[in-house]
Parts: structure tokens; C-alpha cells; sequence
């Protein structure tokens, strides 16, 4: 009987295994030495196990050492990728990137909110037009005829053609005397005049003069030396740094009363927006914070983001109508008022978290529906509609849960670790859409409620150009008068007041005031 037994292993010991093939016909060995063939085997047994479990072991660790660097380079990939569309970045940053050649959730997302640049299909074209009554008429007439010289004095008029240049006077300082008399009556009463608000020293510039001064600060942003140099330049009125200085501090504080007037307009309103910015002052951040409505703008700085300093705006406490700002946690302490979260912050979010391959699908998935649901608000909006028809809005929002729970499926806790910044985004975001679900669909429930908070961010705007152009402030009160002046001048601006005319009326005394609202 011949019968052979073939072990296949590692090649390291295939020799040694070989020896294991006998044939019985060929003599059998003793159980002496077969008990030492088999304690030997066992011992490269041991050996082979023990060297098995060591690769094992490090191959999980460098699976792990894989997975890091694979979240390290999402990290770094996600950085890169970053622009105005899915983070807070300015819209300046995107000038040395090349758009992408397939639409991504950020750009279909841009088209969705905004339009494209220039004049929008059905708006009224605008361009410098003729006016019938010209300042002045200079006629061009040939005297004699350009063919054979004879004279064109009584020649027929056979046509014209009128051109009309738009031009300004040279600038020029008028110098405005003002003498008050005293008179003694025969009674011997002494009788004196007063001297108008504008002449308040024997040399002094004109409200119209310090207007345009504070126009040049606060609202074009110049520094004071720029400033100086402009009213120099245009005006030729020669003034130094420390008058606009002055006159700057001398305009906030005569706002007073606006102020108030504005933050009790816009605490009786339904619907405000509230948003914050920061900026520096020497080398401290400090926040500008802004609570606006369509026709309102009031603005404060102060040297915290947090609760303290949206007290000390004055709004929000106690304020029971809308308030529509993005996600930041701190608004929601204020319980009294009902709260809307910013759609395009959130379209810039899922943006942010499409970026990476396993989150693109729920991430795309919810940009589509709040696009989808935005559009159709706009279209009920439009039709005199108060509300969104029951069967739609259901669907919605169904559709709104589905997607929710797929986001969370996608954010898995990892084991044997915390989540890294990339998973916390995309986590975080699932979990703020589930647990906000009535704050983020509120425009949609409710169609008196705006998608965006554009608003806010538009009030803001020109702070954060203030910083580009003027660079950090020197001093807190520096943020604070602009803070009062740019409420001033954007609240007129809203309802369609001139600025100049508004600093003028600053500096001659009586501040122009927002109508009262009407009630209907």
C-alpha cells in the first residue's frame, strides 16, 4: 500500500514539509523519531503563527497610518477648493481659479440666488439722455460754403443736428458774510441778532463743505489724508487731517436720536436680519454687528461676537417677530422671536461638504430641494399666494427628512477615534439640517420670510470695504462713529434720500429722520 501526504505552506519550510512524504512501503519509521518530527513541526507552527500575526498587526497599522494621510489630503484637497461660493471667503478670492468645466453644487447653487452680471433680460436700459432745456446753446454754422465760397448768412436751413455735453462748473468756494447787529432802543434795551447754526466762528466751512467731507470718510472710505487731498483737488478746499477728524466725530454724535428712532422701527417690524463681521482695531478683532430690514440699517461695534454685544445692539432682546440670520448658536437664546436660517449660507455649507467623494450624493441631494422649494416660494410669492399648497409643502418636507437621514447614514462614527475636521463639517451640518428642520424650511412654510439673509450681508459689505481700503481702525470709537454714520447714510440710501443731502442736514442741525412706517 503506497499513499503520499502533501502539506502546502510557506515556501521558507518547504523543505522541511517535504520530509513529512514517506511511503509506507519503503519502511516505517520509529515513534521515536516521529514524536520529534512532530514536536519540530510544531515549533515552526508556533513560529509561523506568531510571524503571521505580527504582519497582521502591521498591516492594520499601516491601514490606519493610510486613512489618516487619506484625511489628511481631503483636508488639504477641501482647503484648496475653498472659495466665495462654499465658504466665507470674498468674492475677490476667486479671481485666480479656473471655473470648473462641470456644474458643481456651489455654482448651481450661485445661478439659483443670484443673476448673471450686467442688465437683466426685461429691466429699462439706462444711458445719459438729452434734456430740453440745455444751460446753454452754441450753434455751429459755416459762414461761407465749403464747395464754391459763396455766403450762407441767408442760406435755407434745410436741417440740424443737436449734441449735448454734460459738464461741471470749476469748482469754487462762495463766501457767505454774516453781520449781527446790536441795537440800543430808546427804552435802553440792547438788541442783538443771532448768527445762523452754519456760522459758528469767525471763519468756518459750511454744512454742505463738512458734508461732503463725511462723505468722503464714510461713505467712498478714503483714510483722512486721501480725504484732505480730495477736497483739496475737487473742491479746492484746503483742510487738514485733524478738521475731518472732527467733523467725523461731530456727525456720530449728533445721530443720537436717529439711532433711537431706527432701533424702535426695526423692533416693530415683522421680519429683521441680523448678521456680524469682524475687524480689527490696532491689533485686537473686534465685530461689527447689524440688524436691518428692507428699509432699515442700524449698525454697532463692539469688541465681542457673542450675547453681550447683541444685547447692546437693542434689538433682538425681547424682539417677537422673525429674525433670519445664519446658524450661529447664539441667536437662538434669544426665545421670544422665531428664527429663519439663512438659505445661502447653507447652499455655501453643502457646497463645502459635497467636496468630498462619499458626501456628495445627500450633499447635492438637499441643495437640489432647497433650490427646488425656493423657487416654487418665489413662484407662489409672485401669484399672491399666502402659502404653499398642502400636498407640495408635504412632499417637501418628506423629501427634507429622507435626505437628512441620508446625510446621517453618510457620518458614521469612526471607531476607536474622534471625528477630524472634515467629518465634524459634514456631520455637523447633517445633524443642524435634522435638528433645524422648522428654522431652515421656515420660508417655505411661510412665504412672508426671505430665502437668504442677503440683506444682512449687504449692510455689512461696506465695512468689510472700509477694511480693504482704510485698513484697521486705530481706536474703538473710530468703528463706532462708522458704525453710526453708515446707519445713517444706509437707511437713507433705502429710502431713496441722496447722501449729500442727508450730511448737509447732518451739519446744519436738523438730521434727516426715516418716515414713520405705515400700518396696514
Amino acid at each position: 500500500m503506497t499513499s503520499a501526504f502533501v502539506l502546502l505552506g510557506c515556501s521558507r519550510f518547504g523543505a522541511d514539509l517535504a520530509q513529512l512524504v514517506c511511503v509506507a512501503d519503503g519502511g516505517r519509521q520509529s515513534d521515536e523519531d516521529l514524536a520529534g518530527e512532530n514536536a519540530a513541526l510544531c515549533e515552526e507552527n508556533s513560529a509561523l503563527r506568531e510571524e503571521v500575526a505580527g504582519l497582521r498587526q502591521q498591516l492594520s497599522a499601516f491601514k490606519h497610518e493610510v486613512e489618516a494621510m487619506t484625511r489628511t489630503i481631503a483636508a488639504l484637497e477641501k482647503k484648496l477648493g475653498r472659495n466665495s461660493q462654499n465658504s466665507s471667503m470674498p468674492p475677490s478670492s476667486d479671481m485666480f481659479t479656473r471655473p470648473a468645466k462641470e456644474e458643481s453644487p456651489n455654482r448651481k447653487a450661485r445661478r439659483a440666488l443670484g443673476r448673471k452680471p450686467g442688465k437683466q433680460p426685461g429691466a429699462p436700459g439706462a444711458h445719459l439722455a438729452q434734456v430740453d432745456d440745455p444751460t446753454e446753446v452754441v450753434p455751429h454754422r459755416l459762414e461761407v460754403c465749403s464747395c464754391c465760397g459763396a455766403d450762407l448768412s441767408a442760406a435755407e436751413l434745410v436741417g440740424e443736428e443737436v449734441r449735448q455735453v454734460f459738464e461741471i462748473p470749476e469748482p469754487k468756494i462762495v463766501v457767505t458774510e454774516h453781520r449781527v447787529y446790536k441795537l440800543r432802543c430808546s427804552c435802553g434795551e440792547m438788541n442783538e441778532g443771532e448768527f445762523p447754526p452754519e456760522a459758528r466762528a469767525p471763519a468756518s466751512y459750511g454744512p454742505r463743505v463738512r458734508g461732503f467731507g463725511l462723505y468722503l470718510l464714510a461713505r467712498q472710505h478714503l483714510p483722512f489724508e486721501r480725504a484732505a487731498e480730495a477736497m483739496a483737488d475737487l473742491l479746492g478746499v484746503e483742510c487738514s487731517t485733524g478738521f475731518l477728524d472732527d467733523l467725523y466725530r461731530e456727525g456720530a454724535e449728533a445721530l443720537d436720536a436717529f439711532l433711537d428712532e431706527v432701533r424702535n422701527q426695526i423692533r416693530a417690524s415683522s421680519v429683521v436680519h441680523f448678521d456680524e463681521t469682524p475687524t480689527r482695531v490696532k491689533k485686537a478683532k473686534h465685530y461689527f454687528h447689524v440688524a436691518c430690514t428692507e428699509l432699515l440699517t442700524l449698525l454697532h461695534a463692539d469688541v465681542t461676537r457673542g450675547l453681550d454685544a447683541v444685547e447692546r445692539v437693542g434689538v433682538l432682546p425681547g424682539y417677537t417677530g422673525t429674525a433670519i440670520h445664519d446658524r450661529l448658536g447664539m441667536y437662538f437664546n434669544f426665545t421670544d422671536a422665531r428664527h429663519g436660517v439663512c438659505g445661502a449660507h447653507l447652499l455655501r455649507n453643502l457646497a463645502s461638504v459635497g467636496v468630498v467623494w462619499d458626501q456628495s450624493e445627500w450633499a447635492s441631494a438637499m441643495t437640489d430641494l432647497l433650490v427646488e422649494m425656493k423657487t416654487a416660494a418665489e413662484g407662489a410669492r409672485a401669484a399672491g399666494k399666502k402659502r404653499l399648497g398642502h400636498k407640495v409643502l408635504t412632499s417637501f418636507l418628506e423629501r427634507y427628512d429622507t435626505i437628512v437621514e441620508l446625510g446621517l447614514a453618510a457620518n458614521p462614527a469612526p471607531t476607536g477615534r474622534k471625528r477630524d475636521y472634515v467629518e465634524k463639517e459634514s456631520y455637523n451640518l447633517a445633524c443642524a439640517l435634522g435638528d433645524l428642520k422648522a428654522e431652515v424650511t421656515l420660508f417655505a412654510t411661510d412665504l412672508v420670510v426671505p430665502f437668504t439673509n442677503n440683506r444682512a450681508e449687504a449692510d455689512l459689505r461696506m465695512v468689510k470695504l472700509q477694511s480693504k481700503i482704510s485698513g484697521s481702525f486705530r481706536a474703538a470709537e473710530g468703528a463706532e462713529r462708522l458704525a453710526k454714520v453708515r446707519s445713517y447714510l444706509s437707511t437713507a440710501g433705502k429710502h431713496g434720500v441722496d447722501a449729500m443731502d442727508v450730511l448737509t442736514a447732518l451739519f446744519a442741525g436738523h438730521p434727516w429722520m426715516p418716515p414713520a412706517p405705515t400700518r396696514t
